[in-house]
């Protein structure tokens, strides 16, 4: 005779082992080990890894991304500072980097990602409360051979944007040429830094320009470029004094004639009038080209506009040129040094 009790005391043993280890729609309830310690399923030797939570799957993955970053420290926070300046100075001086497709598509991933270049999101987990864990991992060995080709390449692209000639280094054009080098010594600094984290010690031998040597390099060749400038409709030439003061405060000569680079501007002052009003406005417009005269370029056009206004019309004109004159003081030499560094074109 059958003895049915022993039979259905093992079937309901395995449906209640089947409910503890799943949960309705085929998740895992069961916590993975790498949930409390990324290593236990990624060998460190190989991977650098990290855990991140969040309410929804795309917040743990970032978060993941967040904590692997974190181990790098300051090193990645100056790779994303950098991220725009060095895009800009490989497209400027024509790098290999074009024809690397590999490459390039790790930089616009890291980019999009925020964080390095070879990291990636590998396990998630939702638990049964409803958070989502989220494991991200470098390849070591991977990555490292990643960013050594970077630095070799730009290491390249600098020795090729600084050998320049006596007169290309006398031109705006060389000046560009190093301040775009210095953005990638930049970036090569953070990628040796990201190189040394992943294993300790490989950038031993490797030489490397730093930015800041290539910007004092750069201040001396602008001392050695005349720049004139040249105002209409300046009454008492306070345009062209604050034009020429803040060239001056950024390394370059004024003044002279038959010289290359003009900053040739125009001031004008027009009555605005207003209805219900006994306040007398002035509009000022300047217009500001600075030309390379060997070939009629513009180089990097400037315009600043706004009003003032007085119950003396006169009064209006003497504010309306103060605060134009403030301006230029203000932002002209912070622009045109973001222009002259690739960062930001006309």
């Amino acid at each position: 005779m059958f003895k049915i009790k022993n039979l259905a005391a093992p079937l309901v043993l395995a449906v209640l082992c089947f409910a503890c280890g799943s949960a309705p729609g085929g998740k895992k309830t069961t916590e993975p080990a790498w949930v409390s310690d990324p290593y236990a399923a990624y060998n460190r030797n190989v991977y650098l890894a990290a855990v991140g939570l969040g309410t929804a799957r795309d917040a743990a993955e970032k978060a993941a991304l967040n904590n692997l970053t974190s181990i790098f420290g300051q090193s990645v926070t100056s790779e994303t500072k950098t991220d725009y300046s060095y895009s800009q100075a490989i497209n400027a001086s024509s790098s290999a980097w074009s024809e690397r497709t590999s490459v390039a598509q790790a930089i616009k991933t890291s980019v999009a990602m925020d964080t390095l270049i070879g990291a990636e999101t590998k396990d998630v987990w939702r638990s049964p409360d409803g958070t989502w864990y989220a494991s991200a991992i470098m390849d070591k060995a991977k990555t490292n051979m990643i960013y050594l080709d970077m630095i070799q390449q730009n290491q390249q692209t600098i020795t090729k944007l600084t050998a320049l000639s006596a007169s290309e280094r006398q031109s705006l054009e060389g000046l560009m040429n190093y301040y775009q080098a210095a953005n990638l010594a930049d970036a090569n600094q953070v990628f040796a830094n990201v190189r040394n984290v992943i294993s300790p010690g490989s950038m031993a031998g490797i030489n490397l320009r730093t930015g800041n040597d290539l910007r004092l390099e750069a201040s001396r060749i602008a001392r050695d470029i005349p720049i004139t400038v040249i105002v209409e409709n300046d009454r008492r030439d306070r345009i062209r004094g604050a034009f020429s003061e803040v060239l001056t405060k950024g390394g370059f000569r004024t003044g002279g004639s038959s010289i290359r680079y003009v900053l040739a501007a125009n001031l004008s002052l027009d009555e605005v009038v207003y209805p219900n009003t006994t306040i007398k406005y002035i509009r000022y417009v300047v217009d500001a080209d600075l030309i390379d005269t060997s070939t009629g370029a513009v180089l990097f056009p400037y315009n600043i506009n706004d009003r003032e206004g007085h119950a003396v019309l006169s009064e209006a004109e003497t504010r309306a040129v103060a605060s134009a004159e403030s301006r230029i003081k203000t932002d002209y030499m912070d622009r045109l040094g973001l222009y002259l560094s690739g960062g930001i074109t006309k």
